[in-house]
């Protein structure tokens, strides 16, 4: 009978090449600062590791120390988004200006695709947009059951996680001359909730990809029917706890990136189903705040709502405009991003 062998658990005190592929995945997610892969399993790799495991669904008190799975999730989340999604190009970026150029300007926006619509209708629509408008990259939301038609958008290359909990609720679609790598995602807890049609929520996750060597984009989706009165949440039970779950993984997510990483740029956008100007623990701004980012709003979408909006670290976003709800109840909203100058 063959057995199947199991490699010891890496813990700090452990050493060796184990250690050194670990945090090297680890530091490339922006979880160990760069340089501090060294074969030494110390308390910073442990924290790094922890820190790992939470945002990506780990329940407890996550432990820092590596295993058979912990090990598997590392090498799948470093090598590509997912085993259902397309491997990101990884040849060198190139735009209009200049073939091997990283370009220092990239032209996004971020679209809630909305649910029950003919995926066929969604990717011509979107595909015309994006290149009729010359986007680099889309935030999107809502995209559970468009995933083939999204695949299919052509010089688009899209970016989910079917297996995460919300079955890649949100992701982001990226120009296939773009450099996109170390994809990862961001999951939320806190049970979920009822719809209103009676059927089960599950906690949200949001999607993160670097882009062109300095720009980390995340895509997030935030529960609805949340809002803020005297600084603190109210709303149906499930869903302030899923919402609060989010927005603390997302806060710790953008420090831990803005520490680890000081030359790269951050954007952290999509549907908060609350606007910029939202204050109190949880709340968008709140991230923003703690972040240290800044908050880019006021496009009306959605009815006259402006709940479909970015925040950002180390880069410049302009040109802000809502464009057409191409079908779905959300105006896509379209934005540039900029690298300031004398950053490499």
């Amino acid at each position: 009978m063959r057995t199947q062998s199991h490699r010891p658990l890496l813990h700090v005190g452990s050493t060796g090449s184990r250690v050194q592929k670990v945090e090297e995945r680890l530091e490339s997610l922006g979880y160990l600062k760069k340089g501090a892969a060294d074969d030494r399993f110390d308390a910073g790799t442990a924290k790094a590791v922890v820190n790992y495991k939470r945002d990506h669904g780990w329940t407890g008190q996550p432990q820092g120390v590596v295993g058979e799975r912990m090990a598997r999730s590392l090498k799948h989340t470093d090598a590509a988004p997912t085993a259902n999604t397309p491997t990101a190009n990884t040849s060198a970026a190139t735009t209009a200006g200049g073939k091997g150029k990283t370009p220092s300007t990239l032209k996004g926006a971020t679209y809630n695709v909305e649910r029950d619509r003919n995926p066929q209708q969604v990717q011509k629509w979107l595909g015309d947009f994006a290149k009729k408008n010359k986007l680099d990259f889309v935030q999107v939301q809502e995209i559970n059951g468009y995933h083939k038609a999204l695949e299919k958008i052509p010089g688009y290359h899209l970016v989910t996680f079917p297996k995460a909990k919300d079955h890649g609720e949100s992701g982001i679609l990226v120009k296939d001359s773009l450099l996109a790598k170390h994809a990862a995602s961001i999951q939320g807890e806190g049970g979920g909730w009822t719809t209103v049609r009676g059927g089960h929520a599950p906690p949200r996750a949001a999607v993160a990809v670097q882009l062109a060597g300095w720009l980390k984009v995340v895509s997030a989706h935030q529960p609805p029917s949340v809002d803020w009165k005297n600084g603190h949440p109210v709303g149906p039970e499930n869903r302030v706890k899923t919402y609060a779950s989010l927005s603390e993984k997302l806060l710790a997510f953008a420090k831990r990136q803005i520490k680890n990483n000081p030359d790269q740029a951050l954007l952290i956008g999509g549907d908060w189903n609350e606007p910029a100007s939202t204050r109190g623990k949880w709340s968008p701004n709140w991230i923003a705040q703690q972040a240290g980012m800044t908050t880019h709003g006021g496009a009306k979408t959605h009815g006259n709502a402006s709940i479909d909006w970015e925040m950002s670290h180390g880069c410049r976003v302009s040109n802000i405009k809502a464009g057409p709800t191409g079908g779905s109840d959300h105006n896509i909203v379209t934005f540039s991003v900029s690298r300031p100058k004398g950053k490499r």
